[in-house]
């Protein structure tokens, strides 16, 4: 639901389709452009009148009289073009239009790595509401059992079987559990409101969450598992891409070396009526070529080299972060088993043990004191135990990223 619904991941989206839309843009530069107008003037600016009565051929001899070459008659132009221009050779353009195609598959990269961030803080999340509502649920059944036992201990004390520092001990553990109650219920809350934000929902969506099944370490190759993330991590494929944008940026620069070279036609009516006026064509080729004196494109070009150089070291950099990424996910999640398989035995024997201990309670062989230890090492076994399998998820989570697997 987060990678459908984020609000994040689609700005993502909606980001890289723009570059999408750069690479169209850059490409249109290769086709020709077209530029119609039509315009009206009136005026009796000498040049003005001389070249609107000749652009419509209606200049006569008259015209040359002095008299109407210094003072003419106010006059009115009507003016129509069509014109074309196509780029010849533009070595720039080229490089322009593959950089642009690169940076789209750097954003497309990106947003890919945006999608394995999403999943991995989801599955934090998800397994932080875990942890609250196991919390909440194990402090509960202590505080009722708790509860019970400040009962039985205040009428022992009033039959004399028991003192004031038993019943207040246990006044003490029911109080500082009635608190942990309220806290998990705060961080579960907190929580859940947090993931309804990654998913898109409802920030006052409600829902049942429960522990993810934990798959059984296995062997594993750790090579294939480097080879494979250095072929399907995004990260790693956007450094490799940058390394190529750094080498389009090199081209860029050094095509500002190189002249361009143009064509162009156009055809035009000119007329003092606007439905009468005389036609005219004009057509070309144009070469330019802009440089500095001061040596800046050179300049622009040992830039260019330095970035790329730079771009190919933090390919490299990538790349042993992501082996690092892979080996610490793989190790905190063969950890993570271990330790819930050792934290579902420790809760088991801290459950059995504080049965017997409360036996002994009940039956006035063993104190408050022993009662409070037994039910303390219940709630952290069981607190230990959840905390190993959200991190059992996670970690699985974080390799699923490491390796560039797609959710």
């Amino acid at each position: 639901q987060a990678l459908a619904h984020n609000a994040g991941l689609r700005a993502a989206a909606a980001r890289v389709a723009g570059t999408d839309a750069q690479v169209a843009e850059t490409r249109a530069g290769w086709f020709p452009r077209i530029a119609v107008t039509e315009s009206w003037q009136r005026g009796n600016q000498p040049v003005f009148v001389f070249g609107s009565l000749l652009a419509s051929r209606q200049f006569a001899a008259d015209n040359f009289a002095i008299g109407s070459l210094n003072r003419p008659n106010a006059i009115g132009l009507h003016h129509a073009s069509v014109g074309i221009r196509q780029a010849l050779f533009d070595a720039r353009q080229g490089a322009e239009v593959q950089r642009s195609q690169l940076m789209s598959a750097v954003a497309h990269l990106t947003l890919d790595e945006t999608r394995a961030a999403l999943a991995v803080t989801t599955a934090e999340t998800y397994g932080r509401i875990i942890a609250a509502d196991a919390g909440r649920r194990a402090a509960d059944t202590a505080l009722e059992a708790a509860r019970a036992d400040r009962a039985r201990a205040a009428d022992r004390r009033d039959a004399g079987m028991a003192t004031d520092a038993d019943v207040l001990a246990l006044d003490a553990y029911v109080a500082s559990l009635a608190q942990r109650v309220v806290q998990m219920e705060g961080d579960g809350a907190i929580a859940r409101l947090e993931l309804n934000r990654l998913m898109g929902a409802r920030v006052d969506r409600s829902y049942q969450v429960s522990e993810a099944p934990t798959a059984a370490s296995a062997a594993v190759d750790v090579s294939a598992l480097l080879a494979a993330a250095e072929t399907a991590r995004p990260s790693l494929r956007r450094a490799s891409t940058l390394v190529d944008l750094a080498q389009a940026e090199t081209r860029v620069a050094r095509a500002g070396l190189l002249p361009r070279i143009d064509t162009q036609a156009g055809i035009e009516v000119n007329g003092t009526r606007f439905d009468d006026r005389a036609s005219s064509w004009l057509f070309g080729a144009e070469i330019s070529w802009h440089f500095s004196l001061g040596g800046a494109e050179r300049a622009r070009l040992k830039a260019a080299t330095h970035a790329q150089a730079q771009a190919a070291a933090d390919a490299d950099d990538a790349r042993a972060a992501v082996h690092v990424e892979v080996l610490t996910a793989l190790t905190r999640q063969r950890s993570a088993t271990a330790r819930l398989d050792a934290g579902r035995a420790a809760t088991a024997q801290a459950r059995e043990s504080e049965r017997i201990v409360r036996d002994r309670f009940d039956a006035g062989l063993a104190g408050v004191t022993d009662l409070l230890r037994a039910q303390s090492a219940v709630l952290d076994a069981e607190a230990q135990r959840t905390a190993a399998s959200v991190d059992a998820m996670v970690s699985a989570a974080r390799l699923a990223q490491a390796l560039g697997r797609q959710h």
